[in-house]
């Protein structure tokens, strides 16, 4: 299992999976909540519910989906045809759910929900095999890091291009009708997810091969994972990440048009703050090549949940300070995703060094179930908290409402940001100790 240094080309190819990915993440996290209550006209308690009934869902077949790719043996590898051949419908169940059909409020709530479920239900398919991609590509853990910093630059790259062109495209194709705007868009969105995850397969392959005493019953893999400590650690870092994200990104628009009174500042507001978190990204080899991955990743987030907090400080005419310590924020925010995948890649290694088995798709959607646990919570309590400051849809709200608007932007992620740091601190699994499993599978025979 001799460590394995990619091409810049490779890297490249696994980025643009992220990419494609993001095509629809982003355009969800950040468009989906104003979609369902401006555009398509459900009540936010309807959203809530939608989001957390449908999002808890999708992350029951997390597990089944790694146990899956991890027995599956094709000419094109274990996680690559999943891309291959998901593309597409994914595309179009996403394009889908962006739809408006004329159906009665009643027809309109099944519609969400069938097509929301249908897009998590695939994109579960896809996105946790390329995520197990990583710990097959490469066993040196610097090449791992790397990989994931050309993902989530990939990911970062996508969100500037759609928070930047989203509403513009909404309105241009839509010539002013917003719900065939939004329609129309993500059908351009999804003909270029389909086309860069044609690249990711192109360009990457899978090199490191389990031993032969393969897998075990899917009850005994998936039970050795969640016994393990670092891996319930990982757990709860992921989710309390994923949740102040949700429902800080889901509440932006909001906040721009209910409590600033400028909805079409937020373009900017996004825009620049995508641009810092990516620049954070690319700092994240030199970070970890500098200090342990922990210590990085728990000083960053304490810093910037007290810079979220301070925006609640900020006098709403105060723009210039609002924005600065928001792109200070996402300056922040662009390392700890990386960290995190860096991590759950060690662990991979980890679980296989402890029990002889390498269940890296199984590993992987335990970090996707995380992270869909904490979209879920963060983006039903989105909903649910806004239905409970009184909120309704494109009327002049009440000061309570703007107030609790602002609490969601602000002193609510921060709690969560403050939550995942000291979750991470209780982190056990050590940089020395990476190192030396590398080291002692590296002498185990039957691994290529």
């Amino acid at each position: 299992m001799a460590a394995q240094k990619l091409k810049w080309t490779e890297k490249l190819g696994y980025g643009l999976g992220d990419s494609a990915f993001n095509f629809v993440w982003m355009t969800f996290i950040y468009f989906q909540v104003y979609f369902y209550t401006d555009v398509f006209g459900l009540s936010a308690a309807a959203v809530g519910s939608l989001l957390l009934l449908t999002r808890i869902w999708d992350t029951v077949n997390d597990p089944v989906m790694g146990a899956i790719a991890d027995r599956t043996e094709t000419r094109w590898g274990k996680f690559r045809p999943y891309l291959l051949f998901g593309a597409i419908p994914l595309g179009i169940t996403a394009t889908l759910a962006l739809s408006t059909p004329d159906l009665s409020d009643s027809g309109k709530l099944i519609y969400a929900y069938a097509t929301y479920f249908a897009v998590g239900m695939l994109f579960t398919a896809m996105n946790i095999p390329y995520a197990s991609m990583m710990s097959v590509m490469t066993s040196d853990p610097k090449e791992r890091a790397s990989l994931a910093t050309w993902r989530f630059a990939g990911a970062f790259v996508t969100g500037i291009v759609v928070l930047h062109f989203t509403m513009d495209l909404v309105g241009w194709l839509g010539g002013g009708d917003d719900a065939l705007g939004f329609q129309r868009t993500m059908a351009v969105y999804s003909l270029i997810l389909v086309l860069l995850m044609f690249a990711t397969v192109a360009l990457t392959k899978e090199r490191i091969r389990p031993k032969a005493a393969s897998h075990s019953h899917f009850i005994g893999d998936l039970t050795g994972i969640v016994r393990s400590r670092p891996f319930l650690i990982l757990f709860a870092v992921a989710m309390f990440s994923l949740g102040y994200i949700a429902i800080r990104n889901a509440i932006t628009m909001h906040y721009f048009k209910y409590v600033l009174f400028d909805e079409q500042g937020a373009k900017w507001f996004l825009v620049g703050g995508a641009i810092f978190c990516l620049i954070g990204a690319l700092a994240t080899p030199w970070l970890i090549r500098c200090f342990d991955k922990k210590y990085v990743y728990i000083a960053i987030t304490i810093a910037n949940a007290v810079l979220m907090a301070l925006i609640y400080f900020c006098d709403g005419d105060d723009l210039t300070w609002i924005y600065v310590i928001h792109f200070a924020s996402q300056l922040l925010s662009g390392p700890p995703a990386p960290i995190i995948f860096a991590m759950y890649a060690d662990l991979v290694d980890y679980q296989e060094h402890k029990t002889g088995i390498r269940s890296s798709g199984l590993v992987f959607a335990g970090a996707s179930f995380s992270q869909k646990m904490g979209w879920a919570i963060g983006g039903a309590a989105t909903g649910f908290l806004l239905a409970a400051f009184g909120f309704e849809a494109n009327i002049q709200q009440t000061e309570s409402t703007r107030h609790g608007i602002l609490m969601m932007f602000t002193l609510i992620p921060a709690l969560l940001a403050l939550l995942a740091a000291y979750a991470m601190s209780r982190y056990t699994l050590t940089e020395q100790r990476v190192a030396q499993i590398q080291s002692e599978l590296s002498e185990s025979p039957g691994s290529v």
